[in-house]
């Protein structure tokens, strides 16, 4: 996933996309799951769930509504997509839960659906608003610049216990592969970062923020599980994630006049960014086992779906812990 969000994403409409998955989910069974970015409050007479980008309160819902909600955030698989007109089909209409068909649908772009309205929340965290509008402290910005080289340094590790661990036949490859094209990223990263005055070194030296760690950590604990690895990698490779060089060029050149002390920082992040939009900007991980494999069964569709999810909440995490840096400024 490229390290600002692209305009484009913040155009498409959550009900449009919501509703074209209950569609094609219609009589057949699916899992449905709670959206990462999804909070939910429980009155005497209403349940209210929201995000950054919407909130819905259902009157009159279930008693039991907060536990299905719960159940949700794991995932669980339903006979049928839920009816139009229930409480969970209007909060699939708001994009605060996701229908993925267990069976019988081309799974790549119904994922990669899910996946764009995943990656749309983490880009509605408060930190962006700041950070795009110029308005971040010094402190701020060199911290997102260490998150990023702590963030690709992990890359490295899960890409090679991935390929290390992986025993599908059709997936090794492009797992390798994509492990060799990907690899050292992060010492670029930091060349640029210490190009950004004294004070760069501090934040370089001071290490990943826990919630970092906890990114990193939650997708090597996936290299484990390959459908659950491949939905990490389809949640980074969101087809609304992906933007042309000059796009990529046109917004780090705005984030270096905006804050020109950093400029040498996501100059590098800039060229970074290019070669991550160069080599999945053709085929994607998800797609290409899908093409050599086939369509993943009922129980790897969840674990795809854990997978993206969990990478989503922790991303959404450590956005939230840059933004905590600047609370009380």
């Amino acid at each position: 996933m490229s390290a600002t969000p692209n305009a484009a994403m913040h155009a498409s409409s959550p009900s449009s996309s919501s509703s074209s998955s209950l569609h094609e989910a219609s009589g057949n069974a699916v899992w449905v799951m709670a959206s990462p970015h999804a909070q939910w409050t429980c009155a005497a007479d209403a349940v209210t769930v929201s995000s950054h980008e919407v909130s819905c309160t259902l009157h009159g819902a279930p008693a039991d509504t907060r536990v299905w909600l719960e159940r949700m955030r794991q995932g669980m698989l339903l006979a049928q997509a839920p009816v139009p007109g229930t409480w969970l089909a209007t909060l699939v209409d708001e994009a605060l839960v996701h229908v993925l068909p267990a069976t019988r649908c081309d799974v790549v772009p119904a994922f990669g659906r899910i996946c764009d309205d995943w990656v749309r929340g983490i880009f509605a965290a408060p930190f962006w608003t700041r950070f795009l509008a110029g308005e971040s402290s010094d402190i701020q910005v060199l911290a997102f610049l260490a998150q990023l080289y702590h963030r690709a340094a992990g890359a490295d590790v899960h890409n090679r216990i991935a390929v290390e661990r992986c025993t599908d036949v059709a997936l090794r490859p492009l797992l390798l592969r994509q492990y060799r094209e990907q690899r050292g990223q992060s010492t670029m990263l930091a060349a640029g970062l210490l190009r950004c005055g004294p004070a760069a070194r501090t934040f370089l030296d001071s290490g990943a923020f826990d919630a970092t760690h906890a990114l990193i950590d939650f997708i090597i604990g996936a290299a484990g599980d390959m459908p659950a690895y491949v939905g990490c990698c389809a949640l980074c490779q969101a087809p609304a994630a992906v933007r042309a060089a000059s796009e990529i060029e046109a917004q780090f050149d705005a984030l270096a006049q905006r804050y020109p002390s950093a400029a040498d920082g996501f100059a590098a992040v800039c060229v970074h960014a290019r070669h991550d939009a160069s080599v999945c900007g053709g085929t994607a991980l998800l797609s290409q086992w899908v093409e050599d494999a086939g369509e993943p069964d009922v129980p790897s569709r969840l674990r795809m779906l854990r997978g993206a999810y969990g990478v989503a909440a922790a991303y959404r995490v450590m956005f939230d812990a840059l933004y905590r840096l600047d609370e009380t400024l």
